[in-house]
């Protein structure tokens, strides 16, 4: 079994470069560990981070931790996914944070170099440029690089996780019967099943406080869900790229779930042209998969995942 590197680059966050009484007294407030959820300063820096990592539009798009990113290894990158969060830092302050994986880094190669620790060096040398520019003492880059060996622990865990997704998308209290008998099967219709699960994946994709999603984000780059996982977001992105035009020449095409389709993955569509038949274990792992790729996609671009469920009259909040 071969041991695969999977690297978290994480860039926290300074203080002020100049006196904020904002900022003393939240770190005050976290010292003395009291609540501090509405703070000015969880605003504030709330804003900058996502002045660092909203999406405007299509991957067509890129964010301002992309162009910092990219432009230190010299390549245009997409991040697909990434954790906001507050850390503890060498000197004691909380400050606000930004992970992300390698595995989240297009091209892959880009991702690659980041397993390096010149990157990390040169990361830190335009962050010294770039935190007087931003009002900050500093900006510190830092990464973490853990070996993942296949094992059969992760191979029961990933089992039972699509498992507990199926669960949820057909058997929650929303969910309606599925027939398991093949005559009944075959005049299934799945689309009111995809739907339901791109309203789930999305509503999922915000809220990384439920137990399932927390065991999704840690197995989806560890093997054997890692290859799976890699065609996810190459669907997602498919998705995030297209057109408004394409867009409503599908609608066009059928009912808005005519969308949901395209959700499923080119090599299950593939199944479904050479043979429509779906049978009941083939309709849950559509269902399934139809979840993830609506997870990736909200991760990796909202707005454009917004535009689709506005075009598939889906409401997942």
């Amino acid at each position: 079994m071969t041991a695969y590197p999977l690297t978290d680059v994480t860039l926290v966050l300074g203080p002020p470069l100049h006196d904020s009484p904002a900022f003393r007294d939240f770190q005050q407030l976290a010292a003395d560990g009291r609540g501090m959820a509405d703070h000015p300063w969880v605003s504030h820096e709330h804003e900058a981070v996502n002045s660092l990592t909203v999406r405007d539009g299509t991957v067509a798009t890129h964010t301002l931790l992309e162009t910092i990113v990219g432009g230190v290894l010299g390549v245009a990158v997409i991040i697909a996914d990434l954790e906001r969060q507050w850390v503890r830092h060498a000197d004691g302050g909380l400050y606000a944070a930004i992970t992300f994986s390698s595995e989240d880094v297009r091209p892959r190669a880009a991702g690659r170099a980041l397993h390096e620790a010149g990157a990390i060096e040169a990361l830190n040398a335009v962050g010294a440029s770039l935190s007087s520019l931003d009002g900050r003492a500093w900006l510190a880059w830092s990464s973490r690089t853990v070996t993942d060996t296949p094992d059969d622990e992760q191979t029961m865990r990933i089992t039972r996780l699509m498992g507990t997704i199926a669960g949820v998308l057909f058997d929650g209290p929303d969910a309606r019967d599925v027939p398991h008998g093949p005559a009944e099967a075959a005049e299934v219709d799945v689309t009111g099943d995809l739907l339901r699960a791109i309203a789930l994946g999305c509503r999922h994709a915000e809220d990384s406080g439920i137990s399932l999603v927390a065991e999704l984000r840690w197995l989806r780059h560890r093997d054997p869900l890692r290859v799976e996982w890699h065609h996810v977001h190459l669907d997602a992105f498919f998705l995030a790229a297209l057109p408004a035009e394409q867009v409503e020449a599908t609608l066009a095409t059928g009912a808005p779930g005519a969308l949901a389709f395209l959700y499923v993955g080119r090599d299950r569509t593939d199944r479904l042209k050479v043979d429509p038949f779906i049978t009941p274990r083939f309709h849950r792992e559509l269902a399934v998969r139809t979840y993830l790729t609506a997870y990736a996609l909200q991760r990796l671009a909202p707005q454009a995942s917004r535009r689709l469920l506005s075009a598939m009259r889906i409401t997942p909040y």
